[in-house]
């Protein structure tokens, strides 16, 4: 078999090793610096194990990949058929495949992302004049517990027909998804001052919520000592960690079951007596000598711990009263019940 022969039929790795040996070892460590971890350990091996390029295999090796580079001159072909068999050849069809895919998800924009951020009422205002195709359009396109709180907005006539056509609107196209899309980020961005300034007492307790203890009593005293009656009416839109006495004993077990036992430990350890004892009364014998075994043992720990655990089981809280499991009697107007 000629040199050439002999080239052409040597393996990719073993090829790229002999192209390597031939550029010598300043032109190789660029080309070695780009090559993935996949095909690098390939032609590694194929270097340790290649002692010596004979100069008719290097001849061959150099005009193959002369003719390789400049088979098509003027434009170079590009695309993603080309790329789909560049890296099919480079890391094999399955794993071609994987990698190519990864970068299509990481491309898609998902249509009305920007819904998101906004809340059930107020995108429910924000779609109150669109058509119940539009409407519809939209919904099909969010989360469906999001798509649900929105739905529910809308009078039973508007709901029954957007449902309707969200059941058989199957096929839309992308240019009508964009059109949608736009003319409702002109419609939110025409009015976002006018629906940031509304503002109000339930808005604001969701923000007190989420800026932790410390500054929520802060905030709340400071308020009360301007306008006691607005005070309370935040802190009737808000739980805090104390609120838990509010609980009924049947919903203190229930959330004492999702619970991590260290952070009831670290949440109560400020507490109120009256607290620790709405934990401990429906705990069992057992379990309840255990927490305060662990509340003693802790020794001193940072007020961020503490209030970060609370906050954590704050948040069990409110997702088990948002999914109906518990209720919680905040004061106030008390719900009807038939």
């Amino acid at each position: 078999m000629s040199p050439e022969a002999a080239a052409l039929s040597l393996s990719g790795p073993r090829k790229a090793a002999a192209l390597l040996i031939t550029l010598g070892t300043e032109a190789s460590a660029k080309l070695l610096a780009r090559l993935p971890p996949e095909a690098l350990d390939r032609v590694a091996l194929e270097l340790m194990r290649m002692p010596a390029v004979d100069s008719g295999t290097r001849d061959a090796i150099l005009e193959e990949a002369y003719a390789g580079l400049f088979a098509h001159a003027g434009v170079l072909p590009g695309g993603e058929n080309y790329a789909v068999e560049l890296f099919a050849q480079a890391f094999g069809t399955n794993k071609a495949r994987e990698l190519l895919d990864r970068v299509h998800q990481a491309q898609q924009i998902i249509p009305f992302d920007f819904m998101r951020d906004i809340e059930a009422p107020q995108a429910a205002g924000l779609l109150s004049e669109e058509h119940p195709q539009t409407i519809a359009i939209v919904l099909a396109h969010l989360d469906p517990r999001a798509a649900a709180k929105i739905l529910t907005q809308f009078d039973p006539p508007i709901q029954v027909e957007v449902a309707k056509r969200i059941a058989l609107t199957e096929q839309i196209t992308p240019e009508a998804v964009e059109i949608v899309e736009e003319g409702l980020r002109r419609k939110l961005s025409s009015v976002v001052t006018e629906v940031t300034s509304v503002g109000g007492t339930r808005p604001l307790a969701h923000v007190l919520n989420q800026v932790g203890r410390t500054n929520e009593r802060q905030i709340l005293t400071a308020l009360g000592e301007q306008d006691s009656q607005l005070a309370d009416e935040v802190r009737r839109f808000m739980f805090v960690f104390d609120d838990v006495v509010l609980l009924d004993d049947r919903a203190m077990q229930r959330v004492i079951r999702e619970l991590d036992a260290k952070d009831m430990a670290l949440a109560l350890r400020p507490a109120t007596e009256q607290l620790r004892l709405k934990f401990f009364q429906n705990m069992s014998q057992r379990a309840a000598e255990m927490l305060r075994e662990e509340m003693g043992l802790a020794g001193q720990v940072r007020m961020k711990a503490v209030e970060e655990a609370q906050q954590r089981i704050i948040d069990i809280i409110k997702k088990l009263e948002d999914e109906d499991q518990i209720t919680i009697n905040r004061g106030g107007t008390e719900d009807a019940f038939v």
